[in-house]
């Protein structure tokens, strides 16, 4: 006789394994330091590649003005320009890095919870069959 409560069960356990199940066990593989330290590196890596494109433009785009201050040989405001750029680079990074840093967390989080979940059910499916 068919078991309609493991029917249940096995069907649950399907749907996840062939929906968000094979992404939340690769993230389950790591450690949580390990995930969010990979999250912050790739967050990093891109948000400079951005911040380089986006200088480049702007360095495009006031060419004129930067050719003077070479010309003109002041340090001064060369010297500003590259605090702003830092200070610019710093801000974008940190912001970028802080957002990825929760999100990598809570991304960890719900794989977790859903990957014990995951196993309840399979506990209370082996449970289920010694009880028949």
């Amino acid at each position: 006789m068919i078991n309609e409560k493991k029917v249940a069960v096995m069907t649950r356990m399907a749907a996840y394994e062939s929906g968000r199940g094979k992404r939340d066990r690769e993230i389950c593989g790591f450690f949580r330091s390990d995930f969010v330290g990979f999250a912050l590196l790739k967050t990093w890596i891109a948000t400079t590649i951005a911040f380089c494109i986006l200088a480049g433009i702007w360095l495009l785009y006031r060419m004129e003005e930067i050719t003077s201050i070479f010309y003109a040989m002041d340090v001064e405001e060369l010297l500003a320009l590259g605090k702003k750029a830092l200070t610019a680079y710093a801000v974008l990074c940190g912001g970028y890095l802080l957002v990825s840093w929760v999100i990598a967390h809570i991304t960890y989080a719900k794989a977790h919870k859903a990957s014990v979940g995951f196993d309840r059910m399979l506990a209370e499916l082996d449970g289920s069959e010694e009880e028949e």
